[in-house]
């Protein structure tokens, strides 16, 4: 049988089409691996930032964004429960500045400057607060706003260790395709929340 080449090109497109089919049928049907678990040194590596007991053995990792308006809204929440259970629970905070927010990683670098004088919580709660105001001004004004050595928290602030600090936990959110922020781990393993009070609920059941 002689076919015209529109039938042969009608052909191959349904061919086509049902092998393309096919291949998403089998890749659907594999099974989605397990997130990886990690250990407490890999996501509180030295020089974090933490609350709580060292040697607890819970642990909350958060990885945040200053300007991402659900970090702020998890804020609070966050620091209840550190507080709260501070004998039970270590807490760290790791920095995920998003490329879309313009001052993330000025504010993740403010937030490292004032931890230099022992201040990261304090300047957290601060950027949180202030999140709408951003601006360069504002950030040169943090530091006597925080009470800080404002010599030296200009200095910290634009250090090249500073700069490293967040590069690096911003490599492990890339390299661990963390989903966004606030992203947390409790005791290793990723959580999925939606809101405030299944992250209470998880970390309440961890600390029994």
């Amino acid at each position: 049988m002689n076919l015209t080449g529109e039938t042969k090109l009608f052909i191959g497109v349904i061919v086509g089409t049902i092998a393309i089919i096919v291949a998403a049928a089998v890749l659907m049907s594999r099974p989605t691996p397990p997130a990886p678990t990690y250990t407490r040194e890999q996501l509180i590596p030295a020089g974090t930032n933490t609350k709580g007991t060292a040697s607890a053995s819970a642990f909350l990792v958060e990885f945040s964004d200053f300007q991402c308006p659900s970090c702020k809204a998890f804020s609070t929440v966050v620091d209840t429960l550190a507080e709260k259970y501070k004998d039970k629970l270590q807490f760290a905070y790791r920095h995920f500045p998003l490329d879309q927010h313009p001052f993330s990683r000025t504010a993740a670098a403010a937030a490292e400057a004032a931890g230099k004088q022992g201040k990261f919580f304090e300047a957290s709660t601060y950027l949180f607060a202030n999140q709408t105001n951003f601006s360069d001004e504002f950030f040169t004004k943090a530091g006597a706003s925080l009470t800080l050595d404002t010599t030296q928290y200009e200095k910290d602030r634009n250090s090249d260790e500073t700069k490293k600090k967040i590069d690096d936990d911003r490599f492990f959110a890339d390299t661990a395709r963390l989903p966004g922020t606030p992203t947390f781990y409790l005791n290793g393993r990723q959580l999925t929340v939606y809101d405030t009070a299944e992250l209470i609920k998880a970390v309440e059941e961890a600390v029994k």
